[in-house]
């Protein structure tokens, strides 16, 4: 019994020790690269449609298309989309006014951004115009003006996808929105900037996604019927060979929940849709990873099936008070205690060296003193999820006018 036990114990620290390592190797590895400089060499000369999808968003709509419509690119060379989604309000009008062209949608199915993404790349892959290449924003996005010179080079040079840095527009408003710029700037560093660095597919945003036409076309978009509809194209275009690029240099903000009682429907979309991505992908990306000896599936294996870190997390310290409760009842020496100890150090200490690396400001740091509570918040609507997966459904996020501010 005593062997089985131990057994058990060092399989769970081996999990525990194995999604911190593959974190800390990405933070490692995400050290951002100098900004590319636009040259004459990548001339702009590719046609984009720009695409928002929006449900309601007269407050913001209005901003973000003549944000768009000023970028740094030949006018000729682009267009301002905008799909107004079983809208209830004057977003169709205001779109228009601020200078889109906008498309109503009205039919059947509704409720998921995906459908009207879905429903707008297939009127826009058929429009006369030929577009090169299609970019999907959010409705709230403010969009950093030099973004299509910043893609260009990479498209000339053979990309077929790019992600663009995805910032927090608004980390100052709350304590909630404060923790949501940090885990963007991780995110950017471990999941975008690390994997270009190592040559694998970047992850999916939902903004500041630019599509080459004819990946749209061999690989139509599948993500409609998700809870997570970015994310799971992204994982399915790594199936399917297609590495998702990725560059700072593209830059778009927008904001986050700023309360709690939004962001928990939110995130119960976000780890729905990520246990969904499990049953559906693990296999394949398995059998991609033993049979091609693919270094993409392998690497989203790995992400869909360790734990989370705010999971890591608790589980260290979970199996630290195991530790020392087998070391009260005299089954274990205190010797053994150094291990979950030092697992717990790893774990403590990553978002901090995360903030560092990403240059976050001072200000930043102060969102970790809700950390505990975030990390048992996160772990909380994980088990949930999981017992409640089938009863979730597409909850949308709120957005409001912006003040202009952008973090950096």
């Amino acid at each position: 019994m005593t062997i089985l036990f131990d057994l058990v114990l060092f399989a769970f620290s081996a999990v525990i020790a194995a999604g911190l390592a593959y974190h800390y190797f990405l933070l490692v590895a995400g050290q951002e690269r100098k900004p590319s400089r636009f040259d004459d060499a990548a001339a702009p000369g590719l046609r984009f449609a720009l695409m928002s999808p929006a449900h309601n968003e007269q407050d913001v709509i209005g901003a973000t298309v003549q944000r768009l419509r000023q970028l740094d690119y030949p006018s000729e060379l682009f267009d301002v989309h905008v799909v107004a989604d079983h809208c209830t309000d004057n977003t169709a009008a205001v779109a228009e006014a601020a200078g889109a062209l906008v498309h109503v949608r009205t039919d059947e199915p509704r409720g998921r951004k995906g459908y009207a993404v879905d429903w707008l790349i297939e009127r826009l892959l058929a429009d006369p115009r030929r577009y090169d290449a299609i970019v999907i924003f959010d409705a709230d996005s403010r969009v950093d003006p030099q973004f299509l010179l910043a893609v260009q080079p990479l498209l000339a040079a053979g990309a077929q996808v790019v992600q663009g840095r995805h910032v927090i527009a608004n980390p100052g408003s709350s304590r909630l929105s404060a923790l949501a710029d940090a885990d963007m700037r991780l995110n950017n560093r471990i999941r975008n900037q690390a994997k270009e660095n190592l040559g694998l597919s970047a992850r999916l945003m939902g903004d500041a996604m630019v599509f080459r036409r004819q990946v749209l076309e061999q690989h139509p978009w599948i993500g409609a019927q998700s809870l997570t509809e970015d994310r799971d194209y992204g994982i399915y275009l790594a199936t399917q060979g297609v590495r998702i690029r990725y560059t700072p240099d593209a830059s778009s903000s927008g904001q986050a929940v700023t309360r709690w009682q939004e962001a928990t429907p939110q995130r119960m979309r976000w780890y729905g849709g990520a246990f969904d991505l499990q049953r559906r992908y693990l296999h394949t990306l398995w059998t991609l990873t033993w049979r091609q000896r693919s270094r993409d599936a392998f690497d989203k294996l790995l992400e869909l099936a360790l734990p989370p870190f705010s999971m890591l997390a608790l589980g260290s310290v979970a199996l630290l008070a195991l530790h020392l409760v087998l070391v009260v009842l005299g089954i274990q020496p205190s010797s053994r205690l150094w291990w979950p100890a030092g697992l717990i150090l790893l774990a403590g200490l990553f978002p901090f060296l995360g903030l560092i690396a990403t240059g976050a400001p001072a200000k930043a740091y102060s969102a970790m003193l809700v950390g505990p509570f975030y990390v048992l918040w996160r772990v909380w609507i994980g088990f949930w999820v999981r017992l409640r997966y089938r009863t979730l459904s597409w909850s949308r996020t709120r957005h409001e006018e912006q003040n202009g501010t952008t973090a950096q």
